[in-house]
């Protein structure tokens, strides 16, 4: 429970930074980007001294569920964090951090342990990049939402709201792929390097992870050839992504929920 000396105030500068920036959206206040991106960085901070203190300053590497999931979470805030700096990302802040602080209070509530001994040079490199890949294509989910959001605006003729706060339309869909090439990428990267560690799909639990991870790397390969050959955009790249991404989800967290809440190994 000491993690929590951490986590509450990180999940509530994240909450404070996502409440903030909808209040922008939604016309209850002028745009002020300096409260938001403060905040958030606040929270990153204490997040990484979280991740410090109950993941990586144990004895071996803790790669629990919730763990895991926060440890994405914080992948994910710093890209937000980072391409923010160029790119009109901020709306994402608002579904994004609440679900980095829900999953970060859930990790520091959570008596779970699953240390990862022997971790080899070469697995260490499959696990960064699934991380990575993992928060992109998290990031591109949320994109998608909106971007379908702001298209189902545009044909009923609305223009205020959650339309006018949005980047323009073209804009949104250039950032979707952006994230999509680069979530494959990454994806596609850490396939490479993480099969020689694979001997025996059964034994090692992995059979349903590989199967739902390539079914993603499937979803997310199609898009991008029904991008370049067909002109796909909008509504349909935004379900496209949204399969892909709740492939990956089952991929990895449906079968560590399974494991180790369900069958407790």
């Amino acid at each position: 429970m000491s993690g929590l000396v951490l986590a509450l105030p990180a999940a509530g500068f994240y909450l404070f930074a996502a409440w903030r920036q909808w209040q922008t959206v939604s016309g209850r206040k002028p745009a002020n980007r300096m409260p938001v991106l403060m905040s958030t960085m606040i929270a990153a901070l204490l997040h990484l001294g979280y991740i410090g203190m109950d993941m990586l300053g144990r004895e071996h590497i803790n790669f629990a569920m919730f763990e895991v999931g926060s440890l994405i979470s914080w992948v994910i805030t710093l890209l937000l964090l980072f391409s923010g700096w160029k790119k009109p990302v901020d709306n994402l802040f608002i579904g994004l951090l609440p679900m980095a602080a829900v999953i970060l209070l859930c990790a520091a509530v959570s008596a779970q342990q699953m240390p990862l001994e022997h971790l080899s040079y070469g697995l260490a490199w499959h696990i960064l990049l699934s991380i990575l890949a993992y928060a992109v294509f998290t990031i591109a989910a949320v994109q998608s939402v909106l971007l379908y959001l702001q298209d189902l605006a545009l044909k009923k003729h609305q223009t205020r709201g959650l339309v006018q706060a949005l980047p323009p339309l073209q804009t949104m869909d250039l950032l979707l792929f952006e994230m999509v090439w680069l979530g494959m990428i990454l994806l596609t990267a850490a396939f490479a390097i993480g099969w020689p560690f694979v001997f025996d799909l059964k034994a090692q639990h992995l059979l349903h992870k590989v199967v739902f991870a390539s079914l993603g790397w499937v979803v997310f390969a199609i898009l991008l050839v029904g991008r370049y050959r067909f002109g796909w955009r909008g509504v349909i790249a935004s379900r496209w992504t949204l399969i892909g991404t709740g492939f990956l989800v089952l991929s990895y967290f449906g079968t560590k929920f399974v494991l180790e809440v369900i069958l407790q190994r």
